[in-house]
């Protein structure tokens, strides 16, 4: 039953942004928010995604955070990687917007059967329940956004570096 509400707030809920988005003089003009780089998470918030994630200078970051979506911005630099790790409450997708690397995902932290190279525009979808990491094979930064469902981590997370979010990473 809270499923069936919560549709029905978003569907109602873009139904008034649209309409108040298309009445007046404004109708047709692009509607923007105001980004200071904060987690927006609660609030109805319109970005373009593409140029957030490569602007993105942290390791991680978190931008929106919801009840049952978050959306990090990831910069890994030459020979990073995203650690090992096993989200078993959360499917999670990755889309790389620049840079090259590989992904290693399978059913025990052992056995990591699934591999593939990913580049610009190529997408990740990885099931609750496998691990996985991902490492940056290119020369330069690996920029990535990833959608997390329901959020993985704390609202407001910033880490500015690999060394920062090792050190916070929590047990999976």
């Amino acid at each position: 039953m809270e499923n069936k509400k919560y549709i029905c707030f978003a569907v109602i809920t873009a139904f008034i942004f649209f309409l108040s988005a298309c009445s007046g003089s404004e109708a047709g003009k692009k509607i923007s928010f105001k980004d200071d780089g904060t987690d927006m998470g609660g609030l109805p918030w319109v970005a373009d995604i593409e140029e957030l994630t490569l602007k993105n200078e942290n390791y991680r970051v978190s931008r929106w955070t919801g009840k049952y979506l978050q959306m990090t911005l990831m910069s890994l630099k030459k020979g990073e990687i995203i650690d090992l790790e096993m989200h078993s409450e959360n499917d999670q997708f990755i889309r790389v917007e620049k840079g090259s690397g590989r992904i290693f995902m399978g059913k025990s932290r052992e056995n990591l059967d699934y591999v593939q190279e990913v580049q610009d525009d190529w997408v990740v979808f990885i099931p609750a329940g496998y691990w996985h990491t991902l490492k940056n094979t290119g020369q330069g930064e690996l920029k990535v956004y990833s959608l997390y469902g329901p959020a993985e981590h704390p609202k407001d997370t910033v880490h500015k570096t690999y060394k920062e979010a090792a050190e916070e990473h929590h047990d999976h």
